[in-house]
């Protein structure tokens, strides 16, 4: 809407005192600060009429003058002459137009006349409202008041209005509902969304169908008021009869302002005529019937379709049959590279007897796996409509065809791993069946005759199922391994499955190392054992250890088990010492397990409380044919630094008769190692009674 054509004009001032006045009303200038307040009115109505809203001023300065300008939303337009002064304002001229979309109304006295009083109204104007549902405000974008010296009064505020235009709008979630194409003889529902985006309830009293032979109808219940801002529905029903292109016009009868309230309702009817394959099931290499029903609303006089047959396939010859439904029908078949077409025709033009039932079977051999969808194509139905033929297929379906069959599938490798040649190498291999008849295992054979399964053949898995294999290599020969494993089976399309086996053997030769924990300060025993197939006539390995409390000392001993070997070592760095184990007379460590070697520590420092580490790496075991036969990896140990009570043998935080009694079982050699070294009391390197004396010294003490 261009509110310029509202513009009212503003009369030119004489010149002049009112000139110079003007000059001033235009501007501002310094003057007094107080709280003078314009409010702007707020109005309502209904589309297309009069509001009158006001312009009223409270203020604490003596004003002689107002000029305020409202901008004006395109829903709303000044009434030319509208513009009327209140009582506060006798000595007053009001003058009001609009330019550039914005209303400017200036209240002002040529003698510079104050108005009257500090509250009220000081002028009224006219809007016209425009035909749609809002709520505009009315903003004051620029205020200015002057005193009776025709300066300026600063600080001035506003408080804005606003105007609402009251009225319920429809709005439809659609203008057009298309049933689209359906079936004759059924009903069928659509439902139109409502929204009121008006500001008032909207009423929907009815609904005015244009022609109700068209067989459209509404379930909804009438009057339906929809709230302010809120939604409603409106049912539309269509119950064909008759088949052909359906227009038709509904009118929902309402109070809304929008007068866009015809609804088009379209429909494409149809009789229905359907071709149905039925699913069927059988066995892999075996012959299945498979039928075929029709639905029919016209009478169906012939019939027209074909199929392309998948692999899994093949049609049985002269093998389609009409069904009890025909009357003097004739029937040819034929297959073509792969396609299978269908031709039915009655000579004298009748129908098939009956609306629905089996047409026609068909017989097809399975050749192939699980089967797949059979679904004709091309098809045509026929009928006589008005004296002509006509193809009234609306719909054809197609069904799945399952053929039952086993699936076998397993890994195409199998990594039995390293397996030590005292023990059979054994793997499992697990066999899946993902189809949906039994599978049979019938023959495991392998390159390497050593090899063997231990199930007891045949093996049956049934559909959706697996079976695990245990594969057995009992050879001791030392290195790695592969041979080939075949599984035969009765999947029609994989009878034979292979999987590559590899795997390593290995002679067992093992290290281990141990230490007992220790007191602050005291030197720490290692020992050192093996574990081994083969004879051993010599050793290697370097020992980490933590240098900045402990040294390597000449303490190293052997046991019975390496009689005849000698032991030395030498530092390769400040916390690894290398040891060697050798024999000068070709002496071998026979194939057995236990301790070789033991070894001190000696503590040049008093460690702290804790856990200490101990690593063994760039482990050697010789044999006299020269190979390092060690089969495991580097070695970790720890042990601990303790604290202890000086004479808590017993460690029950106390030194009393407690601790005496064991002493006396560290004597008679039946405490562990810990207790063995704190019964060693007087540090002598004996547990005697020495010990024992220490202790009552140390209770004489206390």
């Amino acid at each position: 809407m261009n509110n310029n054509r509202n513009q009212v004009p503003i009369s030119p001032l004489p010149h002049g005192r009112g000139w110079a006045f003007f000059l001033l009303f235009l501007c501002f200038g310094i003057g007094a600060r107080a709280g003078n307040i314009v409010t702007i009115g707020t109005a309502s109505s209904t589309p297309d009429t009069d509001v009158t809203v006001s312009v009223a001023l409270t203020n604490t300065d003596v004003v002689s003058s107002l000029q305020v300008s409202i901008p004006l939303d395109e829903q709303l337009a000044f009434v030319d002459g509208s513009a009327e002064l209140s009582s506060r304002c006798t000595s007053h001229s009001v003058t009001a137009g609009v330019k550039d979309g914005a209303l400017n109304i200036m209240v002002y006295s040529m003698s510079f006349a104050a108005i009257s009083g500090n509250e009220g109204e000081i002028v009224s104007f006219r809007l016209r409202l425009g035909d749609q549902p809002t709520d505009i405000p009315l903003t004051a974008s620029k205020v200015i008041l002057t005193d009776t010296e025709g300066s300026s009064i600063e600080g001035a505020t506003a408080v804005n209005g606003s105007v609402s235009i009251r009225c319920a709008k429809a709005q439809y979630g659609a203008m057009t509902i298309d049933f689209g194409s359906v079936p004759i003889r059924s009903t069928y529902t659509r439902t139109l969304a409502v929204s009121n985006v008006g500001n008032e309830p909207l009423t929907l009293t009815g609904l005015q169908f244009a022609n109700y032979q068209t067989r459209f109808s509404s379930t909804t219940s009438f009057p339906l008021t929809i709230a302010a801002g809120g939604s409603g529905s409106i049912n539309i029903t269509y119950a064909p009869d008759t088949r052909g292109m359906v227009s038709e016009t509904v009118k929902v009868v309402c109070n809304s302002i929008s007068k866009l309230n015809n609804i088009t309702l379209k429909a494409q009817p149809f009789a229905v005529n359907e071709l149905h394959i039925q699913p069927t099931t059988g066995v892999a290499d075996e012959t299945v019937t498979v039928g075929m029903t029709m639905n029919n609303m016209d009478g169906i006089s012939g019939f027209q379709f074909e199929f392309t047959l998948p692999s899994q396939f093949e049609y049985v010859a002269n093998s389609f049959q009409l069904s009890a439904r025909r009357v003097d029908h004739t029937v040819v078949s034929s297959v073509t590279d792969g396609v299978l077409r269908i031709i039915c025709y009655s000579p004298t033009d009748k129908p098939f007897t009956g609306e629905d039932g089996e047409l026609a079977t068909m017989q097809l051999k399975l050749t192939g796996r699980n089967g797949t969808t059979l679904k004709a194509s091309k098809c045509l139905l026929t009928a006589t409509i008005d004296n002509q033929v006509t193809n009234v297929c609306s719909a054809d379906y197609g069904a799945t065809i399952t053929i039952r069959s086993p699936h076998i599938s397993a890994a195409n490798t199998l990594a039995m791993g390293a397996t030590p040649i005292t023990e059979d190498a054994v793997k499992t291999l697990t066999v899946r069946n993902s189809g949906n008849a039994p599978l049979t295992i019938s023959r495991v054979l392998f390159d390497n005759e050593e090899f063997s399964i231990r199930e007891t053949l045949p093996i049956t898995i049934n559909g959706s199922s697996s079976q695990t294999l245990t594969v057995v290599y009992p050879s001791i020969e030392e290195g790695d391994y592969n041979t080939t494993m075949q599984i035969y089976s009765n999947d029609p399309e994989q009878r034979l499955w292979n999987v590559g086996v590899t795997g390593n053997r290995f002679a067992p030769n093992y290290l281990s190392i141990s230490a007992n924990d220790v007191l602050t300060g005291k030197d720490v025993s290692v020992d050192v054992s093996m574990d081994n197939y083969d004879a051993i006539n010599g050793l290697q390995f370097d020992l980490e250890y933590s240098s900045e409390y402990y040294e390597p000392t000449d303490e190293l001993t052997t046991t019975a088990r390496a009689a005849g070997f000698s032991v030395s070592q030498r530092s390769v760095s400040t916390s690894v010492v290398r040891y060697f184990f050798y024999s000068l007379n070709d002496a071998l460590i026979n194939r057995g397990e236990g301790r070789i070697l033991s070894f001190k520590l000696r503590a040049k420092a008093d460690a702290p409380t804790g856990a200490y580490s101990l690593k063994i790496t760039n482990i050697k075991l010789g044999t006299a044919d020269m190979q390092n036969k060690y089969a495991g990896s580097d070695l970790n140990g720890t042990f601990n630094v303790v604290e202890q009570l000086q004479g808590d043998v017993n460690l029950d935080g106390a030194v009393d008769s407690g601790d005496v009694m064991a002493i006396y079982t560290a004597m008679a050699g039946n405490a562990d190692a810990g207790l063995q070294l704190r019964a060693d009391v007087n540090d002598d390197g004996q547990i005697d009674s020495g010990d024992v004396m220490a202790i009552y010294s140390i209770m004489a003490d206390n």
